[in-house]
């Protein structure tokens, strides 16, 4: 999967063919003279870029379109010979990847369990998950070999990345570890918080399309949130921003706040104990998981209905923080539990009893949002890469 001969060609490209690539990319197809046009180019200059390009593979013909003047012009769209990206998931219970064409299409994508159940400590969870994902790896890189080169890598992780670089020294021992064993193909290799895809994928591909500032909230087996502000992923000095597992719970004068308290209390694990704990004998047997819970709930168990209503409340507060520090019009709930209609929902009658101005939307991508939003930014990665060297 190594870079092949357009690869390393492409700092020889011209500064027309550049722009017409730039162009191209920007619209998805496009005639000679609509770029031409766009882009304030002679139509020589234009056919001349595009040739150049066209010998690279990096465009190739896609149809036809007929003009005002009954004429028919070539479509044009980014060619095969641009490549391939891949985003991977390195989640906690389930690890995805997903392998885009740079022209944006969509060639695959593959998920594989976690086998190691979830557990509250992150470095057993990253180890098992690594290994999950690179036997996934191993099994989807011969499916591409007619892709093109593989331009960028995107990992997403469960955990804080003080680095987007993957060598740097920063980076923890069990993020070492986990690249290890990845055993990932040459191509160059970005690391990124998973919430932060998850945002990423809402504000290009979601129900935050078009909104300038948003907070993407994730409750699932952990929590988590994801700032984005003047359409730009809020990182923060040291990879920090949105980390709200951190923050100190409980937040009581008499009590001690727990490290990762607030993650464990708003996760899914506590959520079952806590509902097995309160649970009537004449109901049956308690939920065993989150989904089994919102079911019931659904289906109109009243314990089920009090574990979910009491569990929206305590996620709405969190919301009510992140609304407190950033104001940003619209939070997009996600997660295994916080995209579930019924917590929604209560989230939402949360805040309008606290009467805090902001939008609730369930998130569109449910489970994929990470490795979408991985996928997303590789792809701008790899492009910028392209146009910009």
């Amino acid at each position: 999967m190594e870079t092949g001969a357009a690869g390393s060609r492409m700092t020889s490209l011209s500064t027309s063919a550049r722009a017409v690539l730039a162009e191209l990319t920007r619209r998805g197809r496009a005639t000679r003279p609509q770029i031409s046009q766009a882009l304030g180019l002679s139509k020589p200059t234009v056919s001349t870029a595009m040739s150049e390009l066209e010998e690279l593979g990096l465009v190739r013909e896609d149809g036809s379109v007929q003009g005002h003047t009954g004429r028919s012009a070539l479509l044009w769209r980014i060619g095969e010979g641009a490549g391939h990206v891949l985003g991977v998931d390195v989640g906690v219970t389930r690890t995805r990847i997903h392998a885009h064409a740079l022209s944006g299409e969509r060639l695959l994508g593959v998920s594989r369990d976690v086998t190691s159940p979830a557990s509250r400590s992150g470095t057993a969870d990253l180890t098992a998950s690594a290994d999950a994902a690179g036997a996934l790896l191993r099994e989807t890189l011969p499916r591409l070999g007619d892709s093109g080169p593989l331009r960028q890598i995107v990992i997403a992780l469960p955990t804080v990345v003080t680095d987007r670089d993957p060598a740097a020294a920063s980076q923890s021992p069990e993020v070492h570890d986990m690249l290890k064993a990845l055993s990932l193909p040459q191509a160059p290799l970005l690391l990124e918080n998973n919430v932060n895809c998850a945002a990423v994928a809402e504000g290009n591909l979601g129900v935050a399309q078009g909104a300038a500032q948003f907070a993407y909230v994730q409750a699932g087996v952990r929590i988590g949130a994801a700032l984005v502000l003047g359409g730009r992923l809020l990182r923060g000095a040291s990879g920090w921003a949105g980390e709200v597992a951190h923050l100190p719970f409980p937040w009581d004068a008499g009590r001690e706040p727990v490290p990762e308290g607030l993650e464990r209390f708003l996760g899914a694990e506590d959520l079952l104990l806590r509902t097995a704990a309160a649970w009537p004998a004449s109901e049956g047997e308690p939920p065993t998981s989150a989904e089994e819970l919102f079911r019931r709930a659904g289906e109109g168990c009243p314990p089920a209905q009090r574990a979910v209503t009491e569990h929206a409340t305590q996620v709405g507060r969190l919301v009510v923080a992140v609304v407190a520090l950033l104001d940003p019009g619209l939070v997009v709930l996600g997660g295994g539990v916080g995209s579930n209609p019924l917590l929604v929902q209560g989230v939402q009658e949360t805040l309008s009893t606290l009467s805090i101005p902001v939008e609730i939307r369930r998130s569109g991508l449910g489970a994929t949002a990470t490795v979408e939003g991985a996928a997303v930014l590789a792809r701008e990665q790899a492009l910028h890469r392209l146009i910009h060297a």
